[in-house]
């Protein structure tokens, strides 16, 4: 039997190109779906991969309509949708999506009748660390390659997709473009000095504001080249620093918590400036990073000097101490168990988990699991600072200090001591 699913497997990968080929109506074999009748899978091959391995599922009664199929791996989180690439009644071709690593469910649905395989698909889950441009032992404010460029003390990154960030030098200062593709580092903004920026949902917009009071607000548009546009200003009653930007789910309001922890919002269409919680008690000396949470509508505020974060609601009228504020160590637990040495910058992925930087003497990448409200590291040595690539348990980081999630399973991470632009792939 098993020699035979392999003998089928070759024959059937083959057709995987076959079927990628074909244009007209994404139709294979002239069988269609029987509704009165069941779906089922007999089995699938093969019986593990990773993001966006071939599988192809045996069974009957999917039809020949593409537009009518879907494939599901089910992990321990959620179900997620698979790239099928073509169907014919007995065989469905598809491509594994990202997943949660472990044993997870297949399911597919024809129609409106679905059938679930009885083995499961065991997913495996590749992670790496990567220097993209930039290192301590040279730097400065040259653009160029990507081997060529060299950056200052970086505070903030914004990921814009396609491989490519906009990151904000605080030595140096100004705002610069870094394109994998394009293997360039081109500086876009000179002499503005800001941190964390927000990004639009869809990566055509950043929006951040200058540290120092007044916080002039610029925007920086994808149809534009990225050329700063001033917006306005937070103003100079925020008269500390101002680390972090963060869009609510409308997209209209720029949300911050100054170092006095003022948690406020500006509109950006008017300009108007409204202070909604002026005691939240996330006061520090260097400012705050802030991230709104689609998943749960609340803001999530890095206070480093207090080493913990904060849970604050959109009208700024409920503050939880969220995670942390159990004293400057790097210690994994639940939320209301573990510590921060210093949470600096904040990401949030697709399916709500939180990433942080935990900075000087952590040098970390921490995970709070959405799961079970977990904190743990997932890359970097505790207090060992340096700048060493590949599997994340070996991996060092030179005080990361910023993180954005580009959504297609890439933590971009920006660099103090380090100088560099890092990435930390999950695939």
């Amino acid at each position: 039997m098993e020699m035979r699913k392999r003998a089928i497997f070759m024959i059937c990968v083959a057709s995987l190109v076959w079927f990628a080929c074909e244009s007209g109506d994404d139709k294979g074999s002239s069988a269609t779906h029987d509704p009165g009748s069941p779906v089922t899978i007999e089995y699938f091959m093969p019986d593990s991969g990773r993001i966006r391995e071939k599988v192809i599922i045996k069974g009957e009664n999917f039809g020949n309509d593409l537009s009518k199929v879907s494939v599901y791996f089910i992990d321990e989180l959620t179900e997620r949708a698979a790239t099928v690439i073509g169907v014919d009644n007995n065989t469905i071709y598809c491509l594994a999506p990202r997943q949660l690593g472990g044993q997870n469910a297949i399911k597919i649905i024809v129609e409106d009748k679905e059938a679930l395989a009885s083995e499961r698909f065991g997913y495996t889950v590749a992670e790496n660390v990567s220097t993209i441009a930039g290192n301590a032992s040279n730097t400065g404010l040259v653009d160029g390659t990507l081997a060529e460029a060299r950056f200052s003390y970086i505070h903030g990154i914004g990921a814009i997709g396609n491989e490519a960030v906009l990151i904000f030098q605080r030595d140096n200062a100004s705002v610069r473009l870094v394109s994998v593709p394009d293997n360039a580092v081109v500086t876009v903004h000179n002499g503005f000095q800001a941190a964390s920026p927000a990004v639009t949902a869809d990566k055509t917009k950043v929006y951040a504001a200058g540290w120092n009071s007044p916080h002039v607000v610029y925007v920086y548009a994808k149809n534009t080249g990225w050329a700063p546009m001033r917006v306005g200003q937070l103003g100079t009653q925020f008269s500390g620093r101002v680390r972090g930007l963060a869009l609510d789910a409308t997209e209209e309001w720029l949300y911050f918590c100054d170092a006095q922890g003022n948690f406020a919002r500006f509109e950006i269409a008017t300009q108007k400036v409204e202070v909604l919680n002026n005691s939240t008690g996330a006061a520090t000396s260097d400012g705050n990073y802030v991230i709104y949470n689609p998943f749960d509508g609340y803001f999530y505020v890095s206070c480093a000097n207090k080493f913990g974060i904060y849970k604050i609601s959109p009208d700024g009228q409920e503050v939880i101490s969220y995670a942390g504020f159990n004293g400057s160590a790097v210690v994994n637990g639940y939320v209301d168990e573990c510590a921060f040495v210093q949470p600096n910058g904040l990401a949030i992925d697709e399916d709500g988990n939180i990433f942080v930087c935990d900075g000087f003497n952590g040098y970390v990448i921490r995970k709070i699991s959405i799961i079970n409200n977990y904190v743990s590291i997932v890359a970097g040595a505790i207090n060992v600072a340096g700048q060493i690539d590949g599997n994340p348990v070996d991996a060092r980081f030179n005080y990361p200090y910023d993180i954005a999630n580009d959504g297609e399973g890439n933590y971009w991470i920006a660099e103090g001591w380090g100088c560099a632009v890092r990435k930390y792939a999950v695939e």
